[in-house]
């Protein structure tokens, strides 16, 4: 297996064998970022798209001093960044867009609990600025290390510890505001 600075050299060679192995590796994270940062399922399919356009078309831009992925999730977030501002409208949260499939063993209440749940999250880290939300889900859906955030987000690594300590401290006040939606369920 081709590492990906080995894939990216075959982008630049113009082989297109490198932009359908990176686009197989990082897509479907690629997307889950955009879906959780613009919260419309189809937007965050076309920012997806966009990455790896601008990835061929800006290939000869990327220097190595950062690992491939981080620089893929860099376009990303600025791309979706860019979508915000432009759009600056209220972020509307459909109940669809937390949808999952479910399993066949999985009763109907767990579903809908599952599906309350992740409505109810949706919903707060909407809530978060920007800024906030962006370092949250790449340290909490991606599992990036505050070093690799710092540099898609080019911002410092002491930045990024704030913006996740302010993010999960209104997380937590967003909770506590009242009794979440989906306790109600249960009962």
């Amino acid at each position: 297996m081709k590492s990906d600075h080995e894939l990216l050299q075959m982008v630049r060679r113009g082989d297109p064998a490198g932009t359908e192995a990176l686009f197989e590796k990082y897509s479907g994270p690629l997307l889950r970022l955009a879906d959780r940062m613009l919260f419309n399922r189809a937007e965050a399919e076309e920012v997806a798209q966009e990455v790896f356009v601008k990835m061929i078309s800006r290939v000869e831009q990327y220097d190595g001093r950062a690992a491939v992925s981080s620089w893929l999730f860099a376009i990303c977030a600025n791309a979706c960044r860019d979508r915000l501002r432009r759009s600056r409208r209220a972020v509307v949260v459909p109940l669809d867009a937390a949808a999952e499939t479910a399993s066949a063993t999985e009763a109907a209440d767990d579903r809908l609990l599952g599906q309350e749940r992740r409505s109810a999250v949706r919903a707060a880290l909407s809530r978060l600025s920007e800024e906030q939300r962006e370092a949250l889900i790449l340290a909490r859906y991606h599992g990036m290390p505050y070093a690799e955030i710092a540099r898609v987000l080019d911002i410092t690594e002491g930045a990024v510890k704030t913006r996740i300590f302010r993010a999960m401290e209104t997380l937590k006040s967003i909770f506590s505001e009242g009794e979440p939606k989906w306790n109600a369920v249960t009962s």
